[in-house]
């Protein structure tokens, strides 16, 4: 995987109302993808490679962008399939579980832990760590399910998210959670690899 195939994934996903199919090692590429890139950062900040390590940093923001718009289009096509009560035939493991947790969360109100435990222990060995960069402290993020429409936010380290519309799920860090739950217009959701 390399930032054209992503590119070329979300203008994918962008062109049709469909899931796109992705390959079951799809979600472990991309984390292999940012492993190199990191690598390469790495390295050429040890070389004292300034352009290169740049550039290498620069591919990095690119991928997750790119990454970050697609798991959002891929995400609202899930939650539109658990509204109109399409089963997806062909799904990889990862969306797999986030599907069978919309599906619960909509017929039923809530989500039991008994159930985002099932469908993620058949996925275990499957799922995808995403390691934080080398040196680089990250706030703690968990999901929440949002029940308003926010513009912008901003963190502690001036990260933006959003904006954020009513149904949203969303990670954030803990900092903005706490906020949006003290104000009763969040919950929190426990995903738990």
């Amino acid at each position: 995987m390399d930032i054209i195939k992503l590119r070329e994934m979300l203008e994918a996903e962008l062109s049709n109302p469909e899931l796109s199919p992705v390959d079951e090692s799809f979600y472990k590429d991309y984390d292999s993808l940012l492993k190199t890139l990191r690598l390469g950062a790495e390295s050429s900040r040890e070389r004292g490679e300034d352009v290169e390590e740049m550039l290498y940093l620069e591919q990095l923001k690119i991928a997750e962008k790119l990454m970050r718009e697609i798991l959002k289009i891929r995400l609202h096509k899930l939650v539109d399939m658990v509204f109109s009560g399409t089963s997806p035939s062909e799904l990889v493991a990862e969306e797999r579980a986030i599907f069978l947790i919309l599906k619960e969360f909509i017929e039923r109100g809530t989500v039991p832990a008994q159930t985002v435990e099932v469908a993620l222990e058949k996925n275990e060995e499957e799922a995808v760590y995403s390691e934080p960069s080398a040196g680089v402290k990250r706030p703690v993020q968990e999901a929440y399910l949002v029940s308003i429409e926010l513009p912008k936010v901003v963190d502690e380290e001036l990260n933006e998210y959003g904006p954020i519309r009513a149904g949203d799920i969303v990670v954030l860090p803990r900092t903005i959670g706490d906020v949006l739950l003290k104000r009763g217009v969040a919950q929190r959701i426990k995903i738990l690899f």
